[in-house]
């Protein structure tokens, strides 16, 4: 009768090692979409206009003004802008002249519209791999009146850590919204206007000051720029992004 015993072993046995075999294979393919995620980014950018040479890369949430400010610097508007919605779905290059040296102002697209942050983040952490050396700053653009910056300051760090060798500026655009959004800026540029006694500069300095403060950067690595179509402070930019470049010849 000893095979009584032997028959009910044998088939919890066989029952023990199927489920091991189970178990093993299901936590095999749970893994692979995650080692796949690590390698292949869920966003791959388009890339489109002239991408050859030092890459200047702006970065920045839906609607803070990456397009125009490109158009600013630029000199002409070469890049579409809307009013309601984001226009820019692709990297695109222009080449622009900033000081003696010729660079390209690189416009990505936004998120908080169409991609999650964590989705630019891969994305652009992506394509920032492959085009390693030839990305010689990073302009963070920064809406004025937004008042949350957290998701901001992930995608920083996420790019930073991935080009730690390589500046970064913070663009802080549309201070002619910030209040009293009826009061003109005071002149073309930043200096003149921060030492005038108008309500607006004073938040505006406020503002550069909380800014600096949240990122830890600099004073003297952020600028403030205004809407679409006012070149305000513009030879300021141009001249901060140049200095910034020359550190690294």
């Amino acid at each position: 009768m000893w095979w009584v015993l032997i028959i009910p072993a044998a088939v919890w046995l066989g029952k023990v090692l199927h489920d091991a075999v189970i178990s093993e294979v299901q936590q095999e393919a749970s893994r692979v979409p995650q080692d796949e995620a690590r390698v292949r980014p869920a966003v791959v950018f388009e890339e489109r206009g002239d991408l050859e040479g030092d890459k200047v890369v702006v970065i920045g949430r839906t609607g803070a003004g990456k397009s125009s400010l490109i158009n600013m610097l630029h000199g002409k508007p070469v890049l579409a802008t809307g009013p309601v919605a984001s226009t820019t779905r692709w990297v695109e290059g222009v080449r622009t002249k900033v000081g003696q040296r010729e660079v390209v102002l690189v416009d990505t697209p936004g998120y908080g519209e169409v991609l999650t942050a964590e989705q630019y983040a891969d994305g652009l952490a992506h394509w920032l791999d492959r085009h390693h050396d030839e990305v010689s700053l990073i302009v963070l653009v920064i809406q004025a009146d937004a008042k949350a910056h957290a998701e901001d300051k992930r995608i920083l760090a996420r790019l930073v850590q991935s080009k730690s060798n390589v500046p970064v500026v913070l663009v802080l655009t549309q201070v002619d919204k910030l209040f009293p959004v009826r009061e003109p800026l005071r002149g073309r540029d930043w200096s003149p206007c921060k030492r005038s006694t108008s309500l607006k500069s004073k938040h505006i300095a406020e503002k550069i000051e909380e800014i600096r403060k949240q990122f830890g950067i600099g004073e003297g690595s952020v600028a403030p720029s205004a809407a679409d179509g006012i070149a305000f402070n513009r030879k300021k930019l141009l001249q901060l992004i140049a200095e910034h470049l020359s550190q690294r010849q």
